[in-house]
């Protein structure tokens, strides 16, 4: 629940040495390489393009044999030019069907018949209209012969014998273009191209046992592509090349192990104050869920501070106040117990799963203080009534509470960027920052408690203005060394204090917590009335509008339920606090390692 702290890699070996060494160090797989050369990467993927391309169309496949490495000796370029062949002629025979069956709705309304040939209408033609309803009037003015023979609410389909194709004049209407084959003809194409198809899909299930191999294949392909662009970052220097990379420090005996025997000089070396580390989060998979979060809002930079563990809490407190039913945690919770092995594959996805079973735990054990189970408060005297304590409908206390939460998230914030910064003057703006927030918080408090406050004689006004005056004397980071710099740090000040506003409307935007909260749990309510209301006034078939108004009031509660509960939850962590708790941004730390070990 870190940032991992890195050292500074330096790895000098012989350059004739160089292939051998740097494909050892990609099996270490613990160090980010640093560019040294100015050498133009070669960034070309064209070597895996067919085979991830084919890869992925077996994957696709709804059908699949088992899992195995084919005894068949066969070359895997063959394998995946069989492949991507099958992938062709599927797609052109699925576009030959849509294209047979889009022609088939268009010759259903003529009728299923065939273009005699010529001679045995003394080379006279067969022409095909389409005449709207509107214009039918205009038929009598046609001289050539016609007939109708079919009609529906749009259009006429008119049939006319000519030579040639007659004018606009001699026929003012559309002409209709229908093709050679008549409907007949269609229904045979269309069945050998559903045969063609099946022959398709057979094969492609068959070849869906080449997966392993594939796959296998595509890691090496990768490993020897990234090896190529990682020798193109290494510096080399006559009959030497040096490598230089970040290198966990927890990492640095496996890597002293790993150097042993190797003809190699290396050096560890802490950061430099002018440089800036790849970062590196360290959680476990329990409370990861919250890294998981920050790695794909903003990464904090290598000298700040790993936010993971507070927005994990945070999103979990979020979340419950908004859910705010203990029924809707259960169901949360089944639906979890349905996915919980779906959910047990990459260490991501069991990580998502622990944040959701701590969503479910957090979320129930608050549905249990407001005493919500589906929108039913408990009967007096019960066990679940005696751990009601939190009362939904008092506005004034879950107005504390929230903007409480408010003020402990951006309290929380601000204190841990004064730690970061507890080596230089400026963590004191930070500190005031605290104390302007929390000191506001106290006086609204004793506002809403005395009637007529002396707000001058209070002891929070006194803190607030020990804030704002830390807030402008320490948010510049000049240095005091003459009149000129003293000014524009005043005027640094002045300018944070813009801030105050802002401050004002983040620790406001935590009220969303007590009103998407008192609104799931008014809709609660409102859809067990209305289902009693209609069980009660209805004789025959009650109970049927009873359940029927359960089921999906409750369901469209709980969707929205959760839905507002990760937005606002994941929003208020990860704008307001984070605006306030993290100050600049890294980029993420990448092994370079071999892929599939």
């Amino acid at each position: 629940m870190s940032i991992a702290t890195l050292k500074k890699l330096t790895l000098i070996g012989e350059i004739n040495e160089k292939s051998a060494i740097m494909e050892q160090f990609q099996t270490f797989g613990l160090a980010h390489l640093i560019t040294l050369s100015e050498q133009t990467l070669d960034q070309s993927t064209d070597a895996t393009i067919y085979l991830r391309e084919a890869l992925s169309y077996l994957m696709s496949a709804p059908f699949k044999r088992r899992t195995q490495i084919p005894s068949e000796s066969i070359e895997l370029s063959e394998v995946i030019d069989r492949v991507i062949k099958n992938k062709h002629d599927r797609e052109d025979v699925i576009d030959e069907i849509e294209l047979i069956t889009a022609r088939q709705k268009e010759l259903s309304v003529w009728g299923d018949f065939e273009f005699p040939p010529l001679d045995e209408l003394n080379q006279y033609r067969v022409w095909l209209y389409l005449v709207p309803l509107s214009k039918e009037a205009l038929l009598k003015k046609v001289e050539i012969p016609w007939k109708i023979i079919n009609k529906d609410h749009k259009s006429i389909y008119l049939v006319v014998i000519s030579v040639d194709e007659p004018d606009a004049e001699q026929v003012p209407f559309p002409r209709a273009h229908i093709g050679p084959n008549s409907l007949s003809c269609l229904a045979k194409l269309k069945n050998e191209a559903l045969v063609r198809l099946e022959d398709l899909n057979a094969e492609r299930q068959s070849l869906t046992r080449w997966i392993m191999p594939l796959t296998l294949s595509l890691n090496d392909t990768i490993n020897a592509h990234e090896l190529k662009l990682a020798e193109q970052l290494v510096l080399n220097s006559g009959d030497f090349f040096v490598l230089q990379s970040w290198l966990p420090d927890e990492s640095r005996p496996a890597f002293e192990a790993w150097a042993q025997g190797l003809p190699v000089a290396f050096q560890l070396d802490a950061p430099a104050a002018n440089e800036l580390p790849p970062t590196l989060l360290k959680n476990d998979n329990i409370m990861g869920g919250g890294e998981e979060a920050v790695s794909f809002f903003q990464l904090p930079g290598y000298r700040s501070w790993d936010p993971s563990i507070v927005i994990f809490f945070s999103f979990l407190l979020f979340f419950s106040m908004i859910m705010a039913d203990a029924g809707y945690a259960l169901v949360l919770g089944g639906i979890l117990l349905i996915c919980w092995q779906k959910l047990s594959g990459s260490e991501t996805t069991i990580r998502i799963r622990n944040l959701w079973l701590a969503l479910v735990a957090a979320a129930f054990a608050y549905g249990v203080l407001v005493g919500s189970y589906f929108g039913i408060t408990p009967s007096d005297g019960t066990l679940l009534s005696r751990l009601h304590v939190i009362n939904m409908n008092d506005f004034s206390s879950m107005m504390k509470l929230s903007i409480g939460a408010g003020v402990l998230h951006l309290v929380i914030a601000n204190s841990m960027v004064a730690w970061g910064r507890r080596a230089s003057l400026v963590a004191l703006s930070s500190v005031g920052w605290v104390l302007s927030i929390v000191g506001a918080f106290a006086l609204w408090l004793s506002y809403m408690r005395v009637t007529d406050l002396d707000v001058a004689a209070t002891f929070s006004l006194k803190v607030v203005i020990a804030g704002i005056v830390l807030i402008l004397l320490f948010s510049g980071e000049r240095k005091l060394d003459s009149v000129k710099n003293s000014c524009l740090q005043l005027f640094d000040g002045f300018t944070a204090l813009y801030g105050l506003s802002k401050a004002f409307g983040d620790v406001l935007s935590y009220m969303r917590l007590f009103a998407l909260g008192l609104s799931s749990a008014s809709l609660a309510v409102t859809f067990n009335d209305l289902a009693v209301e209609a069980r009660d006034s209805v004789s025959a078939g009650g109970f049927i509008l009873f359940a029927l108004i359960i089921v999906l009031g409750h369901g469209l509660n709980f969707v929205l339920g959760v839905m507002s509960g990760v937005i606002h939850g994941l929003r208020l962590n990860l704008l307001e606090f984070y605006n306030w708790g993290v100050k600049g941004e890294g980029y993420p730390f990448k092994a370079f390692k071999k892929r599939g070990e």
